[in-house]
């Protein structure tokens, strides 16, 4: 079927695509190819990578859409790549942009233009594999917008890509039709499946009701598929639904291409045409391997039937072949750089005689004709241009728009206005041998030319012109193979040109004996015509295997890639080239319509000739060899490139000798005729080339023997008569080799060392070649060593070589000459110089000398070094008895004086230990939480917003999904899980049976989870959701217990602690003390100390209402204690004695010495602190002032508050010295002169006195911790323990251990480590970071004594753990002892559990404000909102909930407009 007249005009700015080059207006998309291009609303869009850019028509960035892309570039994230670009207008002119990209599983972004405005984003709409394809098509039915999208979701196997497979489900989805304002597929409207294969689709059409997708099987892209493409076909399954079902599909027959390229529709009217570029799928690039055909679109949609690629069992369908004929086509553009144009060309919204050209990350304006070439109106109608015209008043072949009075059809008028539009040539064989040729429309020809051009090329002598008509006869026969003969045409008049090809099948009968009546004749493509549609042999195989029959055999052509400039010279090989006569070169390319005839230049030999080839356009050609009127030899493909270029060579240096191998990397080397060195003070030097490819090109330099030290050279490509510069190349002086020393000692080895001095040439182990010359006899023989490395020092550069003899070998050495090579430069090396003995000889007396004096110094040296270190063993032997002896008797003397009474324990209230415990770390909720609630709160009159956000998590499967939701989003991290799960406790702090529930079904979640892994694991870190809540269920549960039970136990610790550690020195600096139960905070530099008794007088002060008018306290201090510390201790001696602050802080008093002769204030730091080394100066301590037992000191309120507790860490010390000062003399008679010697390990006692003073202590709280009052456990507990037994004997758990483990991480690690190592969360006090390093310690042991794991611990074990280790097996007995207690106690009933439950909600109304706890839970609902609904709609029975979280988040979006959140 033959297009109308219209269809040709559109097909030169199609075919025009072929290649383009540089312009004006150009676009870059920064960092990433170019995905996708549309025009819309008067501008272009642009997308790639992440980016997406609105262009104005000129190309000029008129905004880039937010959010994507965040950076400069658009390759980030890498892999993300845009899949799909759809403008459309609604109804009022509204624009909207659907953009899809293969990230978040190929999510699809709503825009609302222009203001990009997102409506909503919905996952899982196009495909998110980089190389998967996606179409769409926007269109409108019944008022309504409709998305038709076909994508390959996933590609098996082959390309799986993680967290990009779609649920199990959607696997094998290929079409679905989706309304544009949820973008949700559904049954109704139509999801259709592929059936086996992952299908790959081009391009989406919507014509004539019809939706069309052409696409190819996936594994047609690895060449694996020899079934042709194919065009899938959905209609509505009724005139009143909505819904489409695959009517079928039809295959396209494109010449056996079975990879469709690029596709477009062209309208014209009620009818339409299908253009589709189609592609081999081999890889090898010949000059055939695309084609364009063309389709009807009402033939398809008729011939459309059942198919096998989808989910559907029927019949095979018909192959669809339309051919159609194309005008000759133009070349429009040329790109300079190797790249292929994207598939996709777009018109100017605006100026319509412009298209936009894509290639790699650039797209570029440019015109769609270029009418100025045709001079004539002859020329400009036969070329049937339809974007050119003649404009009869400027005589010119134009443009429409640039020729004046262009609306009226006599000023510009192109083929379709021409009266010739219709032209078309007939053929008929009037007579034997004859044949003729008429035109349709008759017009005096003023001339006329017919040839047949296959399968040999024959033209028709003695032409008549008779009219409109001519005809001639044929003088040579014409044998026919496969009944194919082609015969063209070319008739002008005065006004037009035409040319038409024929393909003629059974009529070598009718031009022989004039017989006719079986002659077809059809109008076809010369590229096309006669050919084999399923042929799959190369061209190179096609003349390896030709055909003895032939006068002439060719067997290759010479070479087969060439530049755009052509080859003055290409070598043909073969048979019988001296017999035959009429050798010529047919070159057929499609830049042009008439193929290149070249006549042979040289025929050298009987096997051998020669052609030159013309300049011409980047492309691949046909090239056969036609003789004697024969048929063409098989076709060969002869590639056309650009010019090479150069990118880098190396190495970039040579030696002045030449022949070092240089490689040099670009493109296009094997056009390459020979690389010339230029030089300006010598002709140009052509060098020899090595083996290489396209991309590199290796050759020796030459030499250049009159180069000077860095002589630069330019390397300069040559190819024909075109010189291209390529880099600078760098010559150097030769090397130059020292010496040499030959090892022969390693006897069957030798080894060689070469000496050079160190130049610029950075010469590899592989370039030298060293060998060894010596005498055999009357003969030279040669040894070869292997280069083993190369090591460059400052002063020269050791080449090191070795050889391995042979046992027969015997070398005289006293003949031996070393050489080295490298490629043309070749040295002998002298051996090193003989007079290096007698500078040995002389220089010998000299060092033994040296060695005997220094021998001398050395030993008397020596001797005092050894005095020195026995005075210092001495000390330290004193040091360490002394340590020692005072530490057994401390251990056995030491009394603590604990306080009996230390009056009110200061419990936080409720509140504030559910806020520490709950926000450990995050101080700012704390505080929001901590407000106190309003007195006159109406707990019926809440918010509707809040009210139904209650009520929807209150809701348990929805609070569940929403909590397994949240944890699988990977940015979901461990503190937003910790977050949401203290959210959740206060928002349901009331309802604490149905937070109870919740618990339950997590945990039993979180088992299922870790069963199949590790069931040891489950509770132990704090990585989901449910382990945070069981922290915080279990605080809240157990706060009654810890205040009533373990409170003043725990308190009488933390108090003791503090006792014993400020019993001896401690550093104000670091807080390290002597007295600690951890070696990390271990004083163990501290010097001599002594007790110190103070009287502190403390004023009257309005301050302090309940204090008498003064008071004098004695006060224990250290010699060494800072001011500082002196204030605390005294501050801390005023709050024992009388029960209540002294009223004003530490900052705000000063103390001040009271003697006789003066009144002197105490500071930490003052003029006379002692400065040590390096400016460092020392605090100020009671024994700085030489303060003495009984003195007086009193206590004053400052006048202006000057902090005291400065950051002292880099410009002061205390009792810690720097290491200059640490090791200075000791002061004092008996050890004057000797060093005092410190070592850690000697005051290791004081760890163990600490413990052993508040063993009973802690004893005592961890009992009241195991231990059962009254034989009762504390509900939670029992309850808790009783639904893990539960849970392990449902799952069918034998080993006691498990359950051991469950019930250790789920009280113990996860609530009591959690209390004991934090006392600020249940008392006002303050923990100091040495206290927590004690608390460490204890914590340790108590989570020991719960460890099923055998303690083997040496005499290396950490400190920390051997305090306890004999203590450890006795409460790992009681621990046993108190679990099986618990497990024998009666099982509670449900109502008593809930009604310890109801309970504890009662006494915790009001607490807190349960309103902001819902917004932060809102706001982790908003964040995640689409994967949440996602999730709903996958997961059934939650369409009422998806109704109420929409409602909710409407609620709640009115009231951030109002800016109430």
């Amino acid at each position: 079927m033959a297009p109308p007249a219209a269809l040709g005009w559109l097909l030169p700015p199609l075919l025009a695509a072929l290649a383009g080059a540089g312009g004006p207006q150009c676009f870059e998309l920064p960092g990433a190819p170019i995905d996708n291009i549309e025009v819309s609303g008067g501008g272009v869009l642009v997308a790639g990578g992440s980016c997406l850019y609105e262009l104005l028509p000129e190309l000029r960035p008129r905004r880039r859409v937010p959010p994507l892309a965040e950076g400069s570039g658009c390759g980030e994230p890498p892999g993300v790549r845009s899949k799909l670009l759809l403008p459309y207008e609604e109804a009022g002119g509204g624009g909207v942009l659907l953009a899809g990209w293969t990230r978040a599983s190929g999510s699809c972004e709503v825009w609302e233009r222009p203001a990009y405005r997102q409506r909503f984003n919905r996952t899982e709409v196009v495909s998110c594999l980089p190389g998967g394809s996606t179409a769409g098509v926007v269109f409108q039915q019944a008022g309504a917008w409709y998305l038709a999208v076909a994508a390959t979701y996933s590609a098996g196997r082959r390309e799986a890509k993680e967290d990009c497979e779609p649920s199990e489900s959607d696997q094998t989805t290929a079409i679905t039709v989706r309304p544009t304002d949820s973008l949700l597929p559904s049954e109704e409207l139509g999801i259709i499946k592929y059936h086996v294969e992952p299908l790959h689709f081009v391009d989406a059409l919507w014509w004539g009701g019809h939706l069309f997708f052409p696409y190819y099987r996936w594994k047609a892209k690895s060449g694996k598929d020899p079934e042709p493409p194919s065009m899938a076909v959905l209609h509505q399954l009724q005139p009143s639904e909505r819904g489409f079902s695959l009517r079928g599909q039809v295959y396209l027959d494109c010449g056996c291409r079975s990879l469709i390229v690029s596709s477009s529709l062209i309208r014209q009217g009620e009818k339409g045409w299908w253009v589709g570029v189609f592609n081999h799928s081999h890889s090898t690039k010949t000059w055939n391997a695309t084609a364009v055909c063309i389709f009807g679109m009402e033939e398809m949609k008729e011939q459309a039937c059942a198919s096998t690629h989808f989910a559907i069992n029927e019949n095979h369908c018909a192959i669809l072949n339309e051919d159609m004929e194309s005008n000759c086509p133009e070349v429009l553009y040329e790109i300079k750089e190797e790249t292929s144009i994207f598939p996709k060309l777009r018109l100017d919204p605006v100026d319509n005689n412009y298209i936009y050209l894509s290639s790699a990350n650039k797209v570029r304006r440019i015109p769609v004709a270029n009418c100025s070439r045709y001079v004539s109106e002859q020329e400009c109608l036969s070329a049937k241009d339809p974007y050119c015209g003649w404009c009869s008043l400027n005589r010119r072949c134009t443009l429409k728009e640039n020729c004046t009075r262009s609306n009226s059809t006599k000023g510009w008028y192109n083929i379709s206005h021409a009266p010739d539009k219709d032209l078309k040539i007939l053929l008929s064989f009037p007579a034997r041998s004859q044949v003729a040729v008429s035109t349709s429309i008759s017009k005096t020809l003023t001339s006329c030319m017919i040839e047949i051009v296959k399968p040999i090329e024959i033209f028709c002598e003695n032409v008549v012109l008779k009219n409109s008509s001519c005809f001639c006869s044929l003088t040579t026969l014409v044998t026919m193979d496969h009944d194919c003969l082609v015969l063209e045409a070319s008739l002008s008049s005065s006004s037009w040109n035409i040319t038409q090809t024929f393909q003629l099948e059974n009529c070598p009968r009718c031009i022989n004996d004039g017989e006719c009546a079986s002659c077809k004749w059809t109008r076809v493509s010369s590229a096309t015509a006669c050919q084999d549609s399923c042929s799959t042999t190369t061209a190179s195989q096609g003349i390896a295997t030709a055909q003895k029959s032939e006068h002439i055999n060719i067997h290759s052509i010479e070479p087969l890639w060439i530049s755009t400039l052509g080859k003055s010279e290409i070598t043909v090989k073969g048979e019988n080239f001296t017999r035959a006569s009429g050798i010529k070169l047919i070159l057929t390319g499609i830049s042009g319509c008439k193929p290149d005839i070249i006549k042979v230049r040289n025929v050298l030999n009987d096997t051998q000739m020669t052609f030159a080839l013309p300049p011409t356009r980047k492309e691949a050609k046909s090239v056969c060899i036609q003789a004697d009127g024969r048929k063409c030899s098989p076709a060969v493909t002869l590639h056309y490139v650009s010019p090479p270029s150069c990118f880098g060579i190396t190495p970039n240096t040579s030696w002045i000798s030449g022949g070092r191998k240089i490689t040099a990397s670009g493109r296009n080397f094997n056009v390459v005729d020979s690389v010339i060195i230029s030089d300006d003070q010598r002709s140009n030097l052509t060098v020899s080339k090595c083996s290489g490819n396209e991309s590199e090109y290796h050759y020796l330099t030459p030499s250049l023997s009159h180069a000077t030290e860095g002589k630069v050279v330019d390397m300069i490509l040559k190819v024909e008569t075109t010189f291209i510069p390529c880099v600078k190349l760098h010559y150097h002086p030769d090397p130059v080799f020292i010496n040499y020393q030959l090892h022969t000692e390693l006897d069957p080895d030798l080894e060689l060392k070469i000496y050079k001095e160190n130049d610029n040439l950075n010469i590899s182990k592989t370039e030298v070649e060293v060998y060894l010359s010596y005498m055999n006899g009357t003969q030279t023989k040669k040894v070869w060593f292997n280069v083993q490395n190369i090591t460059k020092k400052p002063d020269r550069s050791t080449i090191l070589c070795k050889f391995k003899r042979e046992g027969t070998d015997k070398i005289d050495f006293s003949t031996v000459k070393v050489f080295v090579k490298l490629g043309n430069f070749e040295l002998e090396v002298k051996p090193t110089s003989s007079y290096i003995y007698l500078y040995v000889l002389i220089l010998l007396p000299i060092v033994v000398g040296v060695i005997i004096v220094a021998f001398i110094v050395t030993r008397y040296k020596s001797k005092e070094l050894t005095r020195k270190q026995s005075q210092q063993l001495e000390l330290l032997e004193y040091e360490i008895r002394k340590e020692i002896r005072e530490g057994f008797a401390e251990l056995q003397m030491d009394e603590l004086d604990v306080v009996d009474s230390f009056g009110t324990v200061p419990f936080l209230d409720y509140k504030h230990f559910a806020i520490r415990t709950f926000f450990p770390e995050s101080g700012g909720f704390a505080s929001i939480f901590s407000e106190d609630m309003p007195q006159s709160r109406d707990q019926t009159r809440k918010d509707e917003s809040f009210n139904m956000l209650h009520a929807l998590i209150c809701n348990k499967n929805f609070l569940v999904t929403l909590i397994h939701t949240l944890e699988k989003q990977k940015n979901f991290s461990v503190t937003d899980r910790c977050l949401f799960a203290s959210f959740l406790t206060i928002a349901l702090q009331t309802k604490l049976v149905y937070l109870t529930h919740i618990l339950e079904v997590l945990t039993k979640d979180l088992m299922e989870q870790s069963s199949n892994v590790q069931p040891k694991l489950l509770l132990r870190r704090t990585e989901s959701v449910v382990e945070k809540l069981l922290t915080n269920w279990m605080s809240v549960c157990l706060s009654g217990f810890l205040r009533e039970t373990i409170g003043e136990p725990f308190y009488l610790l933390v108090t003791t602690l503090n006792q014993r550690i400020n019993k001896g020195p401690v550093d104000a600096i670091t807080c390290k003390a002597l007295y600690t139960l951890n070696e990390d905070w271990l004083l163990w530099q501290v010097s001599e100390f002594k007790t110190v008794t103070l009287n502190v007088i403390f004023e009257k002060i309005p301050e302090n209402e309940s204090g008498d008018a003064c008071q004098t306290i004695q006060v224990n201090v250290l010699d060494c204690d800072t001011i500082g510390q002196t204030k605390e201790k005294s501050l801390q001696a005023f709050l024992n004695k009388n029960g209540f602050l002294y009223g004003l802080q530490m900052d705000e008093i000063g103390l001040e010495l009271v003697s006789e002769e003066q009144q002197r204030e105490l500071l930490d730091i003052d003029g006379s602190s002692e400065v040590l080394e390096d400016g460092i100066r020392k605090l100020n301590t009671i024994g700085h002032y030489e303060i003495s037992n009984g003195a007086t000191i009193k206590v004053f309120k400052k006048k202006t508050n000057t902090r005291s507790g400065v950051d002292y860490s880099d410009e002061h010390c205390h009792l810690i010295l720097p290491d200059s000062e640490a090791n200075k003399d000791v002061k004092g008679a008996g050890h004057k002169g000797k060093q005092k010697f410190k070592v850690k390990e000697m005051y290791l006692t004081k760890l163990l006195s600490t413990k052993v003073a508040i063993h009973s202590v802690v004893e005592n709280l961890f009992r009241s911790i195991w231990s059962l009052p009254n034989n009762k456990a504390p509900v939670a507990i029992k309850y808790f323990f009783d639904f893990l037994d539960a849970q392990a004997e449902s799952k069918k758990i034998t080993d006691p251990d498990v359950v051991h483990i469950w019930k250790t991480n789920s009280l113990p690690l996860r609530f009591w480590v959690n209390i004991l190592k934090n006392p600020q969360f249940v008392f006002d006090i303050k923990k100091t970071s040495h206290i927590d390093g004690c608390l460490s310690v204890i914590a340790q042991a108590f989570m020991d004594a719960f460890s099923l794991a055998e303690q083997t611990m040496g005499k290396e074990a950490p400190t920390n753990k051997l305090l306890y280790a004999k203590d450890i097996p006795l409460y790992k007995k009681e621990v046993k002892a108190y679990y099986k207690a618990i497990r024998d106690l009666p099982q509670l009933t449900t109502s008593e559990v809930e009604e310890f439950l109801t309970q504890e909600s009662k006494k915790h109304e009001n607490e807190f404000n349960e309103e902001v706890a819902l917004i932060e839970i809102y706001r982790y609902i908003v964040k995640y909102y689409d994967e949440i609904v996602s999730k709903l709609e996958r997961e059934r029975g939650f369409e009422e909930v998806q109704k109420q979280l929409q409602q909710v988040k409407a609620l709640f979006d009115e009231k951030k407009k109002c800016k109430w959140i």
